[in-house]
């Protein structure tokens, strides 16, 4: 099939206002009169401000069907309003176009990469709502991203021939739908796309978001249990001054449950402890390990972690629950990955440095931001210095508010003090640069992925610090929206319950031995109940309470209103208990 160019067009990148926020775009753009020389990285004198495709094509043909779904006079529209720097006519559509066409267009030849991959800048571009994109991506009437393959001059009239056929690769329509459709988490399909000869950055970048997002979502229930499980002391290991790491091994010799990093265990302690219950953290992440480590820390009067660090030895048996918690790493996202904790706050840490290591040179830059008092009471040291010296472009800055005789400023640690909102700004007012999609970017501080994790009153100082510098608060996540423990009043558990899964057809007897919540007791009874966090704070198990009285093991971050309740953290309080809908 032959085409031919209907016009051509340059641009350079400014700032405009779009949709009341000041943003940096080339969108807005006119067809140029003479012949464009189209090189390697796109056509001379043009830019992008964000995205690393080096051409954009779009369709004269899309041109009258949009002008008429949308009621646009077709003349309001010059060439290359949609934003393109190749406007094409008589082309295939995007089902008839594969990733690694290649089109002699002029004297150039070009190569298809991907599907265009819309934003809001488009929409207003077009007079149009957000909404519309939605519509937009759903017509598959998008147009597409090619690279240069063989540099040449393009001018308005050439001619345009398809000289070979990608026959065995995805469809720019198929790669569309894949990219948008959140129901496809097939990991095979999405590996073989990836892996696809001439497949453009950006959407390489997507499939790879959705890989890590699946792996991890998948690893996090493999070999889940219910309930208590029997784990064995299997070693001990001093890490620093008052803090104890204790490896966990299952009793039944079968596979530990996977987990993410960041999240921690509940562990209930023997008869001889008293039998107390308290959550803590994974301090380590291997998907492939047959134990946990649990790094405690000795509180001033704490029951549990004084008799873990006087009395537990190898061999003594701990009753834990599986792996839970939302404050996890984002394996998915691009931008600067900054971990700031503070005392005992290094063990979700330390698993989350170790977890992002694993993604290897796909991994975004990393600042590493830690504060103890001394060396001495420096936790995972060495193990954090072999980790970030393995990540390529990591940056440490450790604190010691109080360096001993030994400590030297250079290598232990790099600064005297606390992280104060000073240092704070300081670190936050350095730049940074990567390359997401292929093409290097330089970010101001601020648009970066925060963790935080240590005592509350460091955990508020810091967040205050970072957001009165401009970083976003949803950009910052932090242990401290963990739930706590329930209140001494919640009504005392029955010795059992009937619980009635209403519309579901199952009746199921909890028993108080058994100490399953209800989104436990579900599971067992062959319910699929939609779930997340499994401690109380993202409400996805929230449903119907028809009938009785529930407890709750924690306090829910967000109590579920009149007559609902949250199955994850919750049990009964009465004989009798009916669920309705899960939703």
């Amino acid at each position: 099939m032959a085409g031919r160019v209907v016009a051509v067009s340059v641009a350079q990148p400014r700032w405009l206002e779009i949709y009341g926020r000041r943003v940096f775009t080339s969108i807005v753009r006119d067809a140029v009169a003479g012949p464009i020389v189209f090189a390697p990285g796109g056509p001379e004198g043009n830019a992008t401000a964000v995205h690393t495709e080096e051409v954009f094509a779009f369709f004269a043909e899309h041109y009258d069907y949009w002008s008429r779904r949308l009621g646009i006079d077709r003349a309001d529209w010059g060439a290359c309003h949609w934003g393109e720097n190749l406007m094409l006519a008589g082309m295939p559509d995007e089902g008839g176009l594969r990733i690694g066409d290649r089109f002699r267009i002029g004297e150039a030849i070009l190569e298809v990469t991907s599907p265009r991959i819309p934003c809001f800048k488009l929409s207003w571009r077009l007079g149009q709502a957000e909404g519309f994109l939605q519509e937009l991506i759903a017509s598959g009437r998008m147009g597409c991203y090619l690279r240069v393959v063989e540099p040449g001059r393009i001018g308005v009239d050439d001619a345009v021939e398809r000289v070979s056929v990608a026959h065995a690769a995805i469809s720019v329509l198929g790669l569309s739908q894949l990219l948008h459709d959140p129901d496809i988490v097939d990991l095979d399909i999405l590996r073989s796309v990836l892996v696809t000869p001439g497949l453009g950055g950006q959407a390489a970048g997507m499939i790879r978001k959705r890989l890590a997002f699946l792996t991890d979502g998948r690893l996090q229930a493999q070999g889940r249990w219910q309930g208590w499980r029997q784990f064995a002391i299997a070693h001990i290991v001093d890490e620093a001054k008052g803090i104890k790491s204790f490896h966990l091994r299952p009793l039944d010799d079968r596979p530990i449950g996977g987990y993410r990093a960041g999240q921690f265990l509940t562990v209930r302690l023997p008869e001889a402890a008293g039998a107390p219950t308290r959550s803590w953290s994974i301090s380590d992440y291997d998907p492939e390990a047959d134990s946990y480590r649990l790094s405690i820390k000795r509180e001033p009067d704490g029951l549990a972690s004084g008799w873990m660090h006087d009395h537990a030895e190898i061999g003594d048996v701990l009753e834990v629950r599986p792996p839970t918690g939302r404050f996890v790493l984002d394996r998915s996202g691009f931008l600067r990955t900054v971990l700031i904790s503070a005392g005992i706050g290094v063990t979700p840490m330390i698993a989350m440095l170790k977890a992002h290591a694993e993604r290897g040179m796909e991994a975004p830059p990393l600042l590493w931001i830690h504060a103890a008092r001394s060396g001495e009471e420096h936790a995972f040291a060495d193990e954090a210095n072999g980790m970030l010296a393995a990540i390529p472009g990591s940056v440490r800055r450790v604190f010691y508010s109080a360096p001993g005789d030994g400590d030297r400023a250079g290598e232990g640690y790099d600064r005297t003090g606390r992280i104060d909102a000073e240092a704070i700004a300081e670190l936050i007012a350095e730049n940074y640069s990567l390359s997401p999609f292929g093409r290097v970017i330089e970010l101001t501080g601020e648009h970066s992925d925060f963790y935080l994790c240590g005592p509350a009153p460091f955990e508020d100082a810091v967040r205050t610090a970072l957001v009165a510098h401009g970083v976003n608060p949803l950009s910052i996540r932090s242990e401290s929206f963990a739930p706590v423990a329930a209140a001494g009043d919640e009504p005392p558990a029955p010795e059992e319950a009937q619980v009635e899964f209403a519309g579901q057809g199952r009746h199921m007897v909890w028993r108080r031995d058994d100490d399953l919540t209800l989104l436990e007791l579900a599971e067992e009874a062959g319910l699929s109940v939609d779930s997340a966090c499994r401690t109380g704070i993202c409400g996805t198990c929230e449903a119907a309470l028809r009938a009785g009285k529930v407890r709750y093991l924690v306090t829910p971050a967000a109590e579920p209103g009149e007559g609902r309740v949250l199955l994850c953290c919750s049990q009964p309080a009465s004989p009798h208990i009916v669920i309705g809908t899960v939703d």
